[in-house]
């Protein structure tokens, strides 16, 4: 009985995201985290047009609405934050993310990112809720691609590690895709981790320096 029962939930929940419509809240409020999550991937994989937002995508949206209308979290002045007003939700977001969505949500965390182009702050409200070090070291790991990339100068492939990661068009606008800019906001997150726990074991302060060419 539990079975069909967790059948017919995962049943409605998509029927919920093809129209658009998920209730994050109730899903987590009604299911313990590791059914939540089986029911989120399970949507996910069912969803095959990459230019629509999947239920991964839509997580990482309310993500940051929740966060949005929280209230300010300084872990430094130059790292402004903010933090969730319901916590024992922002808990449940925190062990999703860093535990039973992984590895899955690495390339939608990497992909928004590198989309936010206008506001690199916004990268803290979700990184705040990051202490995975195997999500970490992924950041770390792409920070590094991109960061070569910065000393490619053919305009056709200095992008292309860039937009991958945000899913655009190859033919898309490289002003869109500049690896160095994704690797100075990937340098910023990446410091904000730095500041909040230990991530000496993946790397260090000299590794984070943008200058001189990586081999």
């Amino acid at each position: 009985m539990a079975g069909l029962r967790q059948r017919n939930d995962t049943s409605a929940f998509n029927r919920r995201m093809e129209s658009g419509l998920i209730d994050f809240d109730l899903l987590l409020k009604i299911h313990d985290l590791e059914t939540a999550a089986m029911m989120i991937l399970e949507s996910t994989y069912g969803e095959s047009d990459f230019m629509r937002q999947d239920a991964l995508d839509k997580l990482l949206n309310f993500i940051y609405f929740k966060i949005q209308t929280g209230y300010v979290h300084i872990v430094s002045m130059a790292y402004p934050t903010k933090r969730m007003m319901d916590r024992e939700l922002e808990d449940k977001l925190v062990e999703l993310i860093n535990i039973h969505l992984y590895p899955e949500i690495v390339l939608k965390l990497l992909k928004t990112f590198s989309r936010n182009i206008n506001e690199s702050d916004l990268n803290l409200f979700l990184a705040n809720l990051i202490n995975s070090e195997d999500i970490i070291r992924s950041i770390y790991d792409t920070y590094v691609l991109v960061k070569k990339d910065i000393f490619i100068t053919d305009p056709e492939r200095r992008g292309l590690n860039v937009k991958r990661l945000q899913q655009f068009s190859k033919k898309s606008d490289l002003k869109l895709s500049s690896p160095l800019d994704t690797a100075a906001r990937f340098k910023y997150i990446l410091e904000f981790f730095a500041i909040k726990q230990d991530v000496r074991s993946i790397y260090r302060k000299e590794d984070l320096v943008l200058s001189g060419r990586v081999d």
